[in-house]
């Protein structure tokens, strides 16, 4: 049981997250045994370090926290039903940590089920999450970028060179040539 100043705290907390973090992420934890609650916390660990946090919450804090970050709080109503788990990244990218719970949730019959979520202050639903999920992470979306970028100079370069080994190729014809 929580004291009144723990709850403050944890209200806060939520507060801060609402605002602040790039993706905040609803989920239903019911029929998850503790194993699959503490191996959940173990990949979002290792995808994160601690700069994720996933916890299980009294869905009335969670209205207290939605009320006080100053969000429409009938836009999160259909979240803060049942058992409600609520996940987001202080910092990093923010589509890892929905993989990880979509593949999570994959090898655990559907568990936890993600009712939804808040990404760079959007409302999203669980079917949006599947589709945010197949996203390409940043690191893998800056790489892409890069390689588009890359492409047409190493074309360019490779047109030189290519030109440079053809007057290279020439000029030694021409040397052997003239020295037979």
């Amino acid at each position: 049981m929580l004291t009144r100043k723990q709850k403050e705290i944890l209200v806060e907390e939520f507060v801060k997250a609402f605002k602040e973090s790039e993706i905040v992420v609803f989920t239903d934890f019911t029929g998850m045994t503790v194993d699959q609650s503490n191996s959940l916390r173990t990949e979002l660990f290792n995808a994160y370090g601690d700069k994720c946090v996933y916890k299980v919450v009294r869905n009335s804090l969670l209205r207290t926290a939605i009320n006080k970050a100053e969000l429409n709080f009938e836009e999160f109503e259909t979240y803060l039903e049942g058992s409600t788990g609520v996940f987001y990244v202080k910092e990093g990218d923010s589509i890892e940590g929905l993989k990880v719970l979509t593949e999570f949730a994959k090898k655990n019959k559907a568990l936890p089920a993600i009712k939804g979520g808040l990404l760079e202050g959007q409302l999203f639903g669980s079917e949006k999450a599947k589709e945010l999920a197949k996203l390409p992470s940043k690191p893998e979306l800056i790489a892409m970028f890069l390689r588009g970028i890359n492409a047409p100079i190493s074309g360019f370069v490779n047109v030189l060179a290519g030109t440079l080994r053809s007057f290279y190729n020439v000029v030694n014809a021409i040397k052997d040539q003239k020295s037979e």
